[in-house]
């Protein structure tokens, strides 16, 4: 008998308490999961009124008296618009390191760039704010707080802030220049950002536990636990072999589920047994 045969043959035995573990484990995560849910959904709103402060403050340094004449809600618009558009600059006007730089911080910009014309079109090419400013609202907001979380993967924060003339508490803007403007700018980034890119990255791991919601059936336990097993004794053959068999939606999910785990990793688009994955499989027939 080969030394895989025999392997094999000893995890046959150990494949019930193998079961036992990983149901355990998936109870448990998927209880993490439902929690984690239900206060991002509690607190959403307490974020939201954070980032509607933030805009506002932002809104109420904008005093041109180009924008003056266009009516009260044409102003706002255009000043909430001004407001972003100089935070989102401000990133531009003071941009990171380059080692600080990551190889999709275009990407992200680019489509934080497209969500702001979208926003600009929704302001300027609909009548939508006259006709009902409710939905206008609603939209605007949804559609700023996407684009703020888009620029938040590419935005870093610096180590020093210029913010303007100084006397004791009270900060002045300094005339002579626009470098304290801008780094004011650029903290009002880093804070609406900040509470973008948590909402959005909430409601993304909720949406992507969609295997938690579903449940696993005993199948796919059998078959989440075999595919270990076949990862530790490096049997790729097997691997393809066991997933190939599977359903294409049931293989998905039983490779999504253990890397939610933390039991596999995905190295070059194929699972990996992680160090947690080898602690899991450590037990004794």
């Amino acid at each position: 008998m080969s030394l895989l045969q025999t392997n094999l043959s000893e995890q046959q035995k150990i494949l019930p308490t193998l079961r036992s573990r990983l149901r355990e484990a998936y109870q448990g995560a998927r209880h993490d999961a439902l929690v984690f849910a239900a206060l991002t959904v509690l607190l959403t709103p307490v974020a939201v009124v954070f980032f509607l402060l933030t805009l506002l403050f932002a809104l109420a340094l904008v005093d041109l008296p180009v924008i003056d004449h266009l009516g009260y809600r044409a102003s706002l618009i255009t000043g909430a618009n001004l407001s972003l558009g100089f935070m989102a600059a401000s990133y531009f006007l003071r941009p990171k390191e380059a080692y600080q730089q990551k190889s999709d911080d275009s990407m992200w910009l680019l489509i934080g760039g497209g969500l702001f014309c979208a926003l600009l079109s929704l302001c300027y090419l609909t009548q939508l704010s006259a006709s009902h400013p409710a939905w206008f609202w609603a939209l605007y907001l949804l559609l700023a707080l996407v684009m703020l979380g888009c620029i938040g993967h590419a935005y870093e924060p610096h180590d020093d802030y210029y913010l303007g003339w100084t006397f004791g508490p009270v900060l002045i803007d300094n005339p002579f220049t626009i470098k304290d403007d801008i780094d004011r700018a650029h903290i009002g980034l880093g804070f609406v950002v900040a509470v973008s890119h948590l909402i959005l990255e909430s409601y993304g791991s909720i949406f992507g536990s969609r295997w938690i919601w579903s449940r696993m059936g005993e199948s796919e336990i059998t078959a989440s636990v075999t595919l270990l097993q076949r990862l530790a004794v490096q049997d790729s053959s097997g691997v393809v072999a066991l997933l190939h068999d599977l359903e294409r939606k049931s293989a998905a999910d039983v490779v999504r589920a253990l890397v939610k785990l933390d039991l596999v990793s995905m190295y070059k688009g194929r699972p990996k047994l992680s160090t947690k994955g080898k602690a899991f499989l450590e037990v004794k027939a």
